[in-house]
């Protein structure tokens, strides 16, 4: 999901604690005394939350409340739900895909929801003058990748090419490359979400500003302050159902770009939900003392260095492997941010072993043999390396990791680069624009499945970020696509995992494990292995402990 803005980060003190007489820290409790149907929440600044551009969990959190797909994310990663659509069928060989969507659906101005809204909505992503970096989460549909590919002179036939097809205004049909198991998935993800045809025509890429948008989610933005808050607002024509359910009249997302000031917001009762924003520093304390509060899970998502490959002296695998092989990885989850993060040697997260991938064993710490390849490669001792530059956005775990590394690699490698830090936003142009050459970046599975980590390698894929273009993956990636059994689905996908190690055009450095703090009057809170936690899902009873007394959640 997605590029992450979040990370873990440390602090001395946090912020917004006061020392107790025995040296402890007291939090506050209060929670301001607002209406139950209000529930806030803490952001980073998206940076679109139009769903065909959006490309970043921020956004994905804003459009998650505001759209609805197909289907939608239930309450832990083990349910998919009817949102837009009220069923679907599935034809013997695995490839069509045929959604019934709800009669009832509507725009947050009254216009029908449609099925030609999310065929338009899906080509739109795929048009190449679009610039939708997620494209690729579509590729899975006969003819997407084609179009999406495509130059000027084909692209009206490439365009009706594309295997999705209104059938009529409640009927989508849809035509996939190979059986995908993990297809109704997507139709959850923000990519898939539609978008509405009218409102783009008349205002153009300003469409999705406060001022003109409309969405068919439970609620719509209504405000966004850059740096202060987004808010969202019910959206009068969405018909909620207990498996549909829209509990709020208002959903406030607090934005701060660092977790000190996030915190500070919790701690006040000024959010009643911190999203993966916890300091490390508070952790013990919350372990012991407020232990209902802090919730701890597992994440599919993976912590990771990139390298811009096109770049002298990036371009040499032997110096990408002994960058990797130089930096002892344990200790960034015990030492350096302290969140128990677990040491990463293989681009795919550990969680998916029970759905038949078995992974691969990447290489263990090792700085000998990274002085060996260095000095392999023309760099003995350091010698000769030329300085670089790492490049990350402004959070202080993301320093503190580039401080770690720029240590280890000086220690071990006798090699020198500089620190620079930057906006959110920034970081992702530069990236885009290969304006790099090292940057720390990290991503979160959009569906359960090895595929969703290995494809940001592939050559062709927008997110692929690094310049490195490896045939014999692509290949590897492609007779996984086109794999109609699951272990021959899964060898072909480790055999791209091999290659990733071989050449190493990224180095992972930890797993994420998921840090959340819920409030006592917060209801309906549940883990969820790829970190989604739209708003629907939870309820304010501020009649339960910690609560100012009053009435029950809705």
């Amino acid at each position: 999901m997605r590029l992450l803005l979040l990370a873990a980060t440390v602090a001395l003190c946090a912020p917004g604690c006061r020392k107790t007489a025995g040296g402890g820290e007291a939090h506050a409790v209060a929670r301001r005394d607002r209406d139950p149907l209000h529930f806030s929440r803490s952001l980073g600044e998206p940076e679109y939350v139009d769903p065909g551009l959006c490309a970043e969990a921020e956004g994905g959190k804003i459009v998650g409340d505001t759209f609805e797909g197909l289907y939608i994310y239930g309450r832990d990663h083990t349910e998919w739900l009817p949102g837009a659509a009220s069923g679907h069928t599935v034809s013997a060989d695995g490839l069509t895909w045929t959604f019934t969507l709800r009669p009832d659906g509507r725009w947050s101005d009254g216009t029908p929801v449609t099925a030609h809204d999310f065929e338009w909505a899906w080509k739109r992503v795929l048009d190449p003058s679009t610039g939708a970096r997620y494209a690729s989460i579509l590729w899975f549909i006969e003819g997407a990748r084609a179009y999406n590919r495509s130059g000027p002179e084909d692209r009206a036939a490439a365009r009706e090419a594309v295997q999705v097809e209104a059938v009529d205004d409640l009927t989508l049909r849809v035509r996939l490359v190979a059986p995908t198991p993990f297809f109704l998935q997507l139709t959850a993800f923000y990519t898939y979400a539609p978008v509405p045809r009218h409102v783009v025509a008349a205002h153009g890429d300003q469409w999705a500003r406060p001022e003109h948008v409309v969405s068919n989610g439970p609620w719509v933005l209504s405000e966004w302050r850059s740096g202060q808050q987004i808010v969202l607002t019910r959206n009068p024509h969405y018909v909620a159902t207990p498996q549909r359910p829209a509990p709020f009249d208002q959903v406030t997302y607090r934005i701060s770009q660092d977790d000190d000031p996030a915190h500070r917001m919790y701690l006040s009762g000024e959010v009643d939900y911190l999203d993966s924003r916890v300091p490390p520093s508070v952790l013990p304390r919350y372990r012991r003392e407020r232990f209902r509060e802090l919730h701890t899970s597992p994440y599919l998502g993976v912590y990771y260095y990139m390298f811009n490959v096109t770049r002298p002296p990036f371009d040499d695998p032997r110096v990408r492997r002994a960058l990797g092989l130089a930096v002892n990885k344990l200790a960034i989850g015990k030492f350096v941010i302290r969140g128990g993060q677990v040491a990463a040697n293989t681009l795919v997260p550990p969680g998916l072993e029970a759905l038949g991938y078995p992974g691969v064993a990447g290489p263990d710490y090792d700085p000998g043999e990274a002085r060996r390849l260095l000095a392999e490669a023309g760099y003995p001792g350091g010698k000769g390396f030329p300085r670089f530059r790492v490049s990350y956005n402004t959070l202080e775990g993301h320093t503190l990791v580039a401080q770690f590394l720029q240590q280890e690699w000086r220690t071990q490698l006798g090699i020198q680069c500089d620190l620079d830090n930057m906006e959110w936003k920034v970081l992702l142009k530069k990236q885009h624009a290969m304006d790099f050459e090292v940057s720390r970046a990290a991503w979160i599975g959009d569906y359960l499945d090895a595929n969703t980590f290995l494809e940001l390698y592939e050559s062709q894929n927008p997110n692929n970020r690094t310049g490195w273009a490896n045939p014999a993956y692509d290949a590897a990636l492609a007779a996984a696509g086109q794999a109609v059994d699951t272990p021959a689905r899964q060898r072909h996908l480790v055999a791209a995992e091999e290659i990733f190690v071989r050449e190493m055009p990224g180095i992972p450095l930890y797993y994420y494990v998921k840090h959340d703090l819920v409030k006592p009057w917060v209801t309906g809170y549940r883990p969820h292995l790829q970190g989604v936690h739209t708003s629907r899902w939870f309820g304010i009873d501020l009649s339960r402990e910690g609560g100012p007394a009053g009435r029950g959640a809705p």
